[in-house]
């Protein structure tokens, strides 16, 4: 075990490079930035994620560059990463250190589990990705973290301390060889109007569901169409699909429907696109009304028929003269 300490170790320290501080870009947080380390003759264009192929049971060897933006000293955790999406508005995400690993996280092993890069520095960090055999084709998504080793802020939360650690990542893509499957979903659509007290335009609560049903991860883009009776529109805003969505993932989303008639019958539609053809629709029907509309429409109807018999009772009764007789 001292062995392997100590061979860590050196890798590590032999990573290090007197590399001038780079900016972070999507990589960074204004402190520290991780990226993909420039390989031999490479072109202008920097690498800002992992894009990888591999088969079932191969093992990918790369290196990732860790930079401090800093001026002082900073340590750093590197680890592997699942990627996921969140359930509200399907926001991409890495499983923290503290979470169990299941996929491509697993299978990363980092050359050095932890390091101290000098302020203005760079340390290009050996790592393997060990694809196991029974790894499913398509894409697999997560990536190489470097996790502050000390906590760098403190907050209260339900009366109780807690230590803030920072982490930047760089994404990894590895594709593992075999039939692609791309595919979309709307598994749920629900439109929440209610019955408006009073009979005047009212707005509707929306929430739909997006998932990624293939084996390819996708940046779905949606459109939702909202009409009224007699196809009037419907205005809504709030939120849509904006993230890379991984395979297996499901995002839900919130909107507000502005315009609905106080009697309506509304007709909400979600399309969801990606690149490649992919498409994917979910139709929904809601029926609306007001209960005191339907009282004042009640009444109102009843008051012209009464209206309308007292007048034809008033025909029938009303007297037409005498007539003389000879």
């Amino acid at each position: 075990m001292r062995i392997t300490r100590i061979a860590a170790a050196a890798l590590a320290l032999a990573a290090l490079t007197a590399v001038p501080a780079t900016p972070a870009l999507a990589t960074g947080n204004g402190e520290w930035a991780v990226t993909p380390t420039p390989a031999k003759n490479a072109g202008p264009t920097p690498r800002l994620y992992f894009f990888l192929d591999a088969a079932a049971g191969q093992t990918v060897k790369e290196s990732v560059r860790v930079t401090n933006l800093g001026k002082d000293p900073k340590a750093f955790e590197i680890y592997g990463a699942d990627a996921y999406n969140t359930v509200k508005d399907g926001g991409f995400a890495l499983r923290t250190k503290d979470r169990q690993q299941t996929d491509l996280g697993a299978w990363v092993t980092s050359g050095a589990g932890k390091v101290t890069i000098p302020g203005g520095a760079s340390a290009d960090i050996p790592f393997t990705i060990a694809v196991p055999q029974s790894a499913t084709p398509g894409d697999h998504v997560g990536g190489v973290v470097a996790l502050e080793a000390e906590p760098s802020a403190v907050t209260q939360a339900g009366g109780a301390t807690v230590k803030i650690q920072r982490a930047v990542a760089a994404r990894v893509y590895l594709r593992v060889a075999g039939t692609i499957v791309p595919g979309l979903g709307v598994p749920s659509l629900r439109m929440d109007i209610g019955s408006p007290l009073l009979p005047v335009p009212v707005k509707g609560d929306l929430e739909y569901a997006v998932t990624n049903v293939g084996n390819v991860h996708l940046m779905p883009q949606a459109t939702v169409r909202v009409t009224g009776l007699f196809g009037h529109p419907v205005k809504v805003s709030g939120s849509t699909p904006s993230s890379d969505m991984v395979p297996g993932s499901e995002g839900r989303f919130a909107m507000t429907a502005d315009g609905i008639w106080p009697f309506d019958i509304v007709t909400t539609s979600v399309v969801v696109k990606a690149d490649g053809g992919v498409y994917a629709r979910r139709t929904d029907r809601a029926f609306v009304y007001s209960y005191s509309g339907a009282m004042i429409l009640a009444v109102g109807i009843g008051s012209l028929i009464w209206a309308t018999r007292r007048r034809i009772r008033s025909r029938e009764v009303r007297p037409r003269g005498l007539v003389a007789s000879r």
